[in-house]
């Protein structure tokens, strides 16, 4: 491992350095153009390596001391690019170049020096590529020259973004599809294997499945069909080299738009073990387009081309197009958006319909730092999907994880995002546990780890509510059996113990004489900045409030804000943010708020947070009924110690409310001036 880690380290220096290279020569201005010229050079270091083109000298390495000051160098660069163009492999299946009609490189003779730098950087670069592309442990060198040439070019263009997914993940997704296959199989690979990334980028997952393939005891790589496809033309071209490179034997890239008819993908219908991608997020299809995509492509969605006006993600349909690929029995893992697994609308809609058409076999929780070298902390989960029919098959349960580590941290480098070595990758872990057969037979969840959250969870339970991995964290379970172990205590639901009021209250703007209470005026426990109550203009309606009544932040929970509505002698009204909660049982107001505030309810609450990070997170009302509070049995010396304890909470409360009162008004008096 130490010895793959030198080598990233060694490429990104050799990557850093080429950007300068190019920056002070100032022949291409263009990323892509850049990216290009390097794909073309790396294609003729392929060729020598593979020995496909046989000329001499050697233009890598020791070959290069040949040439005093690159003179000459370009020129026997270009005859050698000639002529790997030329090879069968460097060709699509139409006999076209996948370099474009007339390719060529773009240097020139008064470039020799500039071409001897990039040449000898590529070469050292490559050295260590191909020495990993032959071990365990192979890195995609194309995936890291993609990030350090275009990742900026495409942050404008959501359609045509390409974020390269980190190896750890490809290894990971490649590692439980794998697995599963070989499950199917009875410990074997079947006679033929087909693996799809309908948005293929430069081919991560093909070249990792194929060099997983080969690392098998009973390794059949012969039986492993790769296809890969992508609308963006220097996409099918990075692909195809990424082929070459890694020595993929059965591989078919094509150019064409996956979602839609008329590509390439259209006779793969129903003929695909496995489908493996990282797909566009947020990019818009409208009503035309899905209606010109029909229910051959996308059987779970087509309907809603016929509502004008409707644009859906293209996250959603990729799931659905990929099951219309997959066989009967076939496996798609997606690194989706939080949105698509959380969310409310067409996304709820797709979950819907697929849980009628599929079976989930697992959902894994990614942390921030996935994408971050590619500029973007989104939240992604991984899904995993069976295609089988749930009335024709037996399943009990949904495997369901957090990761929170990758083993790196992204810092920029000279303006350059890269990987830094920091901790350890869970996903390893994960994999273990994922791959323990403990099925979950018995209707309850089966906690496989706690660092990281791995956890079975029973099938109806997730299929039927929220699809969120976070929400079923071990902590949220460990937290409610540690509620239930107590002999005085009983678990309630929160909804069970409070009416909620917040939908029921009319918005509007407060009157004159009223005061507004927003989320940042709560900075405590149980404590108000009453100051800036007093001077807050809210913009926008809120909910009327009452003395007695709890509020509870609904956004970002991970920051307790709830508070008991004090009476000042005037009207209140709140936030929408807030939750307004009113005690229906015998537990009164600061009882509730006391047991709220506990560690084993708010390990709970932070579970069942959604959003798109970690800064903006929020809980719904539906889930925060769903916490379990300890409540203390009727007439036990617990219940005596809790009306004790929560007691002299009031008194403390009702104190601090009352002298933060006297200090604004202090505060606001002009005598003292």
């Amino acid at each position: 491992m130490a010895v793959l880690e030198h080598s990233y380290k060694k490429l990104y220096e050799s990557l850093s350095l080429l950007r300068e290279e190019f920056h002070k020569s100032g022949r291409f201005d263009d990323s892509n153009a850049k990216l290009d010229e390097v794909v073309k050079i790396i294609a003729v270091y392929v060729a020598e390596k593979r020995g496909l083109i046989s000329d001499s000298p050697s233009l890598f390495t020791a070959g290069l001391e040949l040439f005093r000051n690159g003179n000459g160098i370009v020129e026997i660069l270009q005859n050698k690019f000639q002529k790997t163009v030329q090879l069968p492999c460097y060709r699509n299946q139409d006999g076209s170049s996948i370099f474009g009609s007339n390719p060529q490189l773009l240097l020139h003779e008064t470039d020799s020096v500039f071409a001897q730098k990039l040449l000898s950087l590529i070469g050292n670069s490559l050295e260590d590529a191909f020495l990993h592309a032959e071990g365990d442990k192979p890195f995609d060198i194309l995936n890291e020259a993609f990030g350090h040439f275009v990742r900026d070019n495409f942050r404008s263009n959501i359609e045509d973004a390409q974020y390269m997914t980190p190896p750890e993940v490809v290894d990971f997704m490649v590692d439980v599809a794998f697995s599963d296959i070989l499950k199917d199989n009875n410990g074997r690979l079947p006679e033929t294997l087909s693996v799809l990334d309908p948005s293929c980028g430069v081919g991560s997952f093909l070249t990792a499945f194929y060099k997983r393939a080969s690392r098998d005891e009973d390794s059949r790589t012969a039986c492993v069909k790769l296809y890969g496809q992508d609308k963006v033309d220097r996409m099918v071209r990075l692909c195809r080299m990424n082929m070459i490179l890694f020595e993929a034997a059965d591989y078919h890239i094509t150019i064409g738009n996956s979602i839609l008819p008329g590509s390439p993908l259209d006779k793969l219908n129903g003929k695909i073990d496995i489908v493996l991608s990282n797909p566009p997020f947020n990019a818009k299809f409208s009503n035309r387009d899905i209606s010109q995509a029909g229910r051959k492509n996308l059987p779970l969605l087509y309907d809603l081309g016929q509502k004008v006006g409707i644009n859906v993600d293209s996250e959603l349909l990729f799931i659905d197009r990929s099951l219309s690929l997959l066989k009967e029995g076939g496996h798609l893992l997606i690194i989706v958006p939080d949105s698509v697994v959380s969310s409310k609308g067409t996304a709820q809609l797709l979950r819907e319909r697929l849980k009628h058409k599929a079976i989930v076999k697992a959902i894994v929780e990614l942390p921030s730092v996935t994408f971050a070298q590619a500029g973007t902390r989104t939240k992604t989960a991984i899904l995993h999907i069976l295609k089988r029919d749930p009335g024709k098959a037996e399943y009990s349960d949904i495997f369901m994880a957090k990761s929170e580590l990758l083993g790196f941290e992204v810092s920029s480098k000279k303006g350059v995002p890269v990987k830094i070595k920091k901790g350890v990758n869970d996903l390893e872990d994960i994999t273990r546990c994922y791959k323990i057969d403990v099925p979950n037979k018995n209707g309850k969840h089966h906690i496989l780890s706690s660092k990281p959250s791995c956890l079975r969870v029973d099938y109806s339970e997730v299929i039927n509510t929220t699809w969120t991995p976070n929400h079923y964290s071990v902590d949220r379970f460990e937290s409610i059996i540690s509620i239930e172990q107590q002999e005085d205590y009983q678990a309630v639901l929160l909804g069970d113990l409070v009416e909620f009021l917040s939908q029921r209250r009319k918005r509007d703007f407060c009157p004159s004489e009223s005061k507004c209470i927003s989320v940042r005026h709560v900075i405590g426990e149980g404590m108000l900045d009453a100051n800036s109550m007093l001077d807050y203009v809210p913009k926008t309606p809120g909910l009327r409030c009452y003395p007695g009544e709890i509020l509870f932040s609904k956004i970002n929970p991970r920051i307790p804000r709830v508070l008991i509505v004090p009476d000042f002698g005037i009207p209140l009204t709140c936030s929408t943010e807030f939750e307004i909660m009113k005690p229906t049982s015998d537990l009164g107001s600061y009882s509730v708020v006391f047991l709220l505030l506990t560690d084993l309810v708010q390990a709970q609450i932070r579970s069942l947070t959604s959003g798109t990070s970690a800064s903006h997170n929020r809980i719904r009302t539906s889930d925060l009924a769903r916490v379990r509070i300890p409540v203390p049995k009727s007439n036990s010396e617990s219940e005596k110690r809790l009306h004790s304890t929560v007691a002299k909470y009031r008194v403390s409360i009702e104190k601090m409310i009352e002298k933060t009162w006297e200090i604004t008004e202090i505060r606001r008096e002009k005598e003292w001036w």
